[in-house]
Formats: structure tokens, sequence, C-alpha cells
């Protein structure tokens, strides 16, 4: 279902992410992606009728398990970052920051059981997604391989 976006002109096929360049960063953007999938699910399952208690449960299960993993992979980002001095680390890091700022709004509706998260969080995900990996990660493909990162 999800793959990567080749860097190469030749080889077109649609997906949803661009190869970053980094391996294991690329794999994280797909397991985001899983985790996006996996709401969008939750979302639809929710669409007609207001979530109950083992709804609320999975939504939280699920937001968490979201909420840390963004933890890690910002965190194993950030380091390569900053280990290689990335020009580019400063505004990458505000975005990140930016990125878990708007996750705290919607755990905050997720806390009081607010039924509006759920298109804020199906939005955040796949416009973060998107727009940060295809236009931001992938800004830093070829300097992390002239460092030999891959």
């Amino acid at each position: 279902m999800f793959g990567l976006k080749s860097s190469s002109a030749q080889e077109s096929s649609p997906c949803l992410l661009k190869n970053v360049g980094v391996s294991e960063f690329n794999k994280q953007h797909l397991r985001l992606a899983s985790y996006a999938v996996e709401f969008n699910q939750l979302v639809e399952e929710l669409a007609d009728r207001e979530p109950d208690a083992n709804d609320w449960k999975r939504v939280d299960a699920l937001f968490s398990r979201v909420t840390l993993f963004v933890a890690t992979h910002f965190r194993e980002e950030e380091e390569i970052m900053r280990k290689f001095d990335y020009p580019g680390y400063p505004g990458h890091k505000v975005q990140h920051d930016k990125f878990v700022s708007d996750l705290t709004k919607i755990q905050s509706q997720i806390n009081d059981r607010n039924v509006k998260f759920k298109g804020k969080m199906s939005t955040l995900l796949w416009e973060w997604l998107y727009h940060h990996i295809n236009e931001i990660d992938v800004e830093y493909r070829e300097f992390f391989a002239d460092k030999g990162l891959t």
C-alpha cells in the first residue's frame, strides 16, 4: 500500500512518500503513514456516531502510539542532524516543535472527549506526512548521502 517515491525522474510509481535517503527514516515514515491509515479507519468507523467508552479507549491507545512514535522519530532525526551539523536543522526543529504542539492540542480535545479531534487529527497526520516528508525531509537527502549516511 505504501512505498517510497523514487528520486529518479525515470521511475514513476504512484506512492505517497518520497525517499529521503536515510533508510531508517524511510522506514519510520512508512510506519507513521500506517498509523495515519489506522487513524483514518477509526475515524471512518465513528463518522456517523458518537464514540462510546470502548471507542475512546481505542482512540487513546492509538493516539498514544502515534505521539510516542513521533517523539522517537523526531529525536532520532534531530540527533543525526546535530551530529552531522545539518544546516537546515534549526528550521527543521521549529517544524517538529509546531507539529508536537498541534498534537498536544488534539490530545486536549481527546482528553475532553471532544469529537472534533477526528477531522483535525486525520488532516494533521496526512498533511504532515505529505508536506513535511516530501518537501522538507527530502531536502536532507543529498546532504546525508554526501556524509555517507544512507
